[in-house]
């Protein structure tokens, strides 16, 4: 299953409340092999669309062939550079990434009279860890980061353990 392509990166924290990534995922619970798409980009006026056409079938032919068979409870995200296809390095296998969170928060008002506020992220300023989602995208690489659906941090499960037994 291909979920996607979406304008806008999905990865770091984005990627728990992605509808795409989302949707991988609940395929993925399934049983069925899925992939998210996503196309970074910096102007919302100008999405480079032709670098994840020119990578997606590529990079979905790839994920395909090196994970067979496909592993289980996993799906893959992918994420393409906001750069031209000429400006892409390849491809780079990565990790979650971690943005530092920001105080953006927006007040307003829906259609319907009724206050929210939205909550932004800082300005990604650079010094994304190395082997990231951030990292590659901030390098110009096409970033595939396989994800898993479980998401119980074992060692603390195990280390809570003996204090509840």
């Amino acid at each position: 299953m291909l979920s996607g392509i979406n304008a806008g990166g999905n990865v770091a924290e984005d990627m728990t409340y992605s509808g795409t990534v989302a949707a991988a995922m609940e395929a993925t619970l399934f049983g069925v092999p899925a992939i998210a798409l996503s196309q970074e980009y910096r102007d919302r006026g100008m999405i480079p669309w032709g670098t994840s056409e020119a990578f997606a079938a590529e990079a979905i032919g790839r994920i395909v062939a090196a994970a067979a068979p496909w592993p289980k409870d996993t799906f893959f995200n992918v994420n393409f550079p906001s750069v031209s296809p000429t400006a892409v390095r390849g491809f780079a296998i990565t990790q979650q990434g971690k943005r530092i969170l920001g105080d953006n928060l927006t007040e307003g008002t829906d259609p319907r009279g009724r206050h929210y506020y939205w909550i932004g992220p800082a300005k990604h300023q650079g010094g994304a860890t190395p082997g990231s989602d951030l990292a590659a995208l901030e390098a110009g690489y096409v970033s595939i980061t396989p994800a898993h659906v479980n998401l119980t941090n074992a060692p603390v499960a195990a280390a809570l353990g003996p204090a509840f037994a």
